[in-house]
């Protein structure tokens, strides 16, 4: 089977609500990785690192399934979402990559896809009046799908369900019916614009912590300001401590640390 090539959808999407329960939300997702204690506590990264988000998404029947992992910074309205891709035995993977310090979150949407289940079928489809039928199914998808859209995205849909439409009643053979309903430009752009009424929002949307490069790994040198003085007549202040930053870099530290400085007790001085 050829695949319906995949687009990122939309940059933004709205925070998942809630799901609905009267059976029509089909799709599960369970399992999602990286947590920490079930997303109590955050999971932490530094800038440009790859977020790898996995998780098990399925649901009842044939049926296609589609998922997108969603991310945004925590001081963020919109979600932006990245397509899964299933890497076998119901495991589906996406991955962000941050680009700045601070805290985010991020979650796993899932939904039985229309569109894709229309492909899936059609591409196995051999009786003509079979084909003819699948091709009026089509063109309600992209009409609705061009109802979810706007500007030039909106009038190809409509122009592709009107296309779809008049195949369905022509003289054309199988050949030019199936490159009709499977060309690629129309499959990119209808998965961008995907009916998820019935989606299903894993309910924990996981913390972030993205810290600065420096936090992944460096050399700490550790010494103490009130012995940081080269005379022995008084104790060391912190412009000796600026004094002695270049002898600390050029041994190959690059960050120090000072204990905590209190004051000195009159007891047993």
């Amino acid at each position: 089977m050829n695949e319906a090539p995949r687009r990122s959808p939309p940059a933004t999407l709205p925070p998942p609500g809630t799901n609905a329960i009267d059976g029509r939300v089909r799709a599960v997702v369970e399992n999602v990785l990286p947590c920490v204690d079930g997303g109590r506590f955050a999971v932490k990264r530094v800038v440009g690192d790859r977020v790898v988000v996995e998780a098990d998404c399925f649901a009842d029947g044939h049926d296609m399934l589609a998922a997108n992992l969603l991310w945004r910074r925590e001081d963020d309205a919109h979600w932006q979402a990245q397509p899964m891709v299933m890497v076998g035995n119901d495991r589906w993977r996406a991955a962000f990559v941050p680009d700045a310090v601070g805290r985010y979150r991020y979650t796993v949407l899932a939904w039985v896809d229309r569109f894709l289940t229309w492909r899936h079928d059609f591409e196995r489809r051999v009786d003509d009046a079979d084909l003819r039928l699948a091709l009026r199914a089509g063109a309600e998808l992209a009409t609705q799908a061009a109802q979810r859209a706007g500007g030039e995205d909106a009038q190809r849909l409509g122009t592709w369900a009107q296309r779809l439409n008049d195949a369905a009643q022509s003289g054309s053979g199988t050949a030019p019916l199936k490159e009709l309903a499977l060309a690629t430009d129309m499959a990119e752009l209808m998965m961008r614009y995907p009916d998820q009424r019935f989606a299903y929002a894993y309910p924990v949307e996981f913390a972030l912590v993205v810290d600065r490069e420096r936090a992944l790994f460096s050399a700490w040198y550790e010494f103490f300001p009130r012995s940081a003085a080269h005379s022995p007549d008084r104790h060391g202040t912190f412009r000796d401590c600026e004094a002695m930053l270049p002898y600390v870099a050029d041994m190959g530290f690059d960050v120090v640390y000072f204990p905590p400085i209190h004051p000195i007790g009159r007891v047993n001085r």
